[in-house]
């Protein structure tokens, strides 16, 4: 199985022919905008990620070998989403056990441990930012949020192994009841370019950082 191609000029490295490579794309996509549905999973993105959701769509269809369907529909707000549910496999229903043991998601080191890079670049895809602070009207620091939007105890889950298995130091920040992780401008720095490999064009914007930061934080 050939690596993902999505331009001409740009090939990313999502060769997803061993179980290793599509486990950690599937529990990337669970921990992002992945929403369950029984035994199974589907994704929506709205019309302007269209691209981004057609690159899951083709993943999707590498891992389970058969083809996925896109469907469009409007809320009652007129917002157009776009959503895609691959054809259920048994890899698929064990994750969702391991990831929802319960009704409610429940992060474990033993899910954590699934990932792969190309899955920790789907989840930040989904659920991460970046942002830059600005003193006196010039820019001089970076920030990179992964909006995990969990406990304190399940944030504290992913920090350690983010430390443990990559080596990079995340932070926490509280938002109203729950927590997400937060990176300043160095750590910042050096999580992004790790991602730079597998991030989709259309979220090439997420990981920018070509602004001049004096990297302090």
């Amino acid at each position: 199985m050939q690596r993902l191609v999505v331009e001409s000029d740009r090939m990313m490295d999502y060769n997803v022919s061993s179980k290793v490579e599509q486990r950690g794309v599937l529990a990337g996509m669970l921990l992002g905008t992945g929403k369950i549905r029984e035994n199974n999973f589907f994704i929506e993105h709205s019309e302007n990620q269209e691209d981004y959701l057609i690159f899951k769509q083709h993943l999707l269809e590498q891992i389970t070998l058969k083809p996925v369907s896109i469907s469009q529909w409007k809320t009652k707000k007129g917002k157009v989403l776009f959503r895609i549910e691959p054809k259920l496999i048994p890899l698929t229903r064990v994750l969702i056990k391991k990831l929802y043991p319960g009704k409610n998601l429940t992060i474990t080191r033993n899910f954590l441990n699934l990932l792969t890079p190309q899955g920790i670049a789907i989840w930040f895809m989904d659920k991460g930012s970046k942002s830059f602070k600005k003193k006196n009207g010039k820019i001089h620091a970076l920030e990179v949020t992964l909006n995990t939007y969990l406990s304190k105890l399940e944030n504290e889950l992913i920090v350690t192994y983010f430390s443990d298995l990559w080596g990079f130091r995340w932070g926490l920040s509280k938002a109203k009841e729950t927590y997400r992780l937060r990176m300043g401008t160095k750590e910042g720095k050096k999580f992004l370019d790790f991602l730079r490999p597998y991030i989709h064009p259309s979220m090439l914007y997420k990981i920018q950082t070509s602004y001049n930061i004096t990297a302090t934080t």
